[in-house]
């Protein structure tokens, strides 16, 4: 019977990959920035970087690392690492309606999600990867976020002003929220989009 080599550096590899994949699990992403307390991972997250920068990574440990958002840039791809906290914050919450003060494991995901709604320079397959996330990212969080408040109240726009968002949302008064709307439509301050969605309403 034939057995198989032993491999300690394919040893090493999964056990480093279930470090990372408990580190993705804990916190959403796979950006240690704590060099004292995740050493090795910072480490070994460094080294599969310049292997696969230089096509020596096996296509297969690439997708594993990829699973779990790995930054392959991580000195150059500012834009890169902002998508990760900002996948993490959607992992956490279901939405991007990030408030502009949100950090999350330190970083300002918030202030970069404001960015990237300010942006007129995203590229296709970034705004895509936004998309691919939350197709409402680019409406101001507190109106996304009571956008959504409405849709999970039933998505009713007829109904006393006073109403509430039930028993799940008792604090959100839908139909306040509506006139509001009405106004801003009257005084032309929402975005086609915004004026999309809730015109998509009345066919609910």
């Amino acid at each position: 019977m034939k057995l198989r080599a032993f491999n300690p550096r394919a040893v090493e590899w999964q056990r480093m990959h279930v470090v990372a994949a408990v580190f993705h699990l804990q916190h959403g992403h796979l950006d240690p920035t704590d060099r004292e307390k995740h050493a090795e991972l910072v480490s070994w997250l460094t080294r599969q970087r310049y292997l696969g920068g230089q096509g020596l990574l096996d296509l297969a440990r690439v997708s594993e690392l990829d699973a779990l958002g790995m930054i392959w840039s991580k000195n150059a791809g500012a834009w890169e690492r902002g998508h990760a906290y900002a996948a993490a914050f959607h992992d956490q919450h279901g939405h991007l309606a990030i408030p502009a003060t949100a950090k999350l494991d330190d970083y300002a995901v918030g202030a970069w999600m404001r960015r990237q709604r300010e942006a007129d320079n995203l590229t296709k397959d970034q705004a895509a990867k936004l998309d691919s996330l939350d197709e409402l990212w680019r409406l101001e969080p507190d109106w996304n976020r009571s956008y959504r408040r409405l849709l999970a109240a039933g998505g009713t726009l007829t109904g006393p002003a006073n109403r509430t968002g039930g028993e799940a949302d008792p604090a959100f008064r839908p139909g306040t929220w509506l006139r509001k709307q009405d106004k801003a439509r009257t005084d032309g301050k929402l975005t086609d989009q915004q004026t999309a969605l809730l015109d998509a309403l009345h066919g609910l």
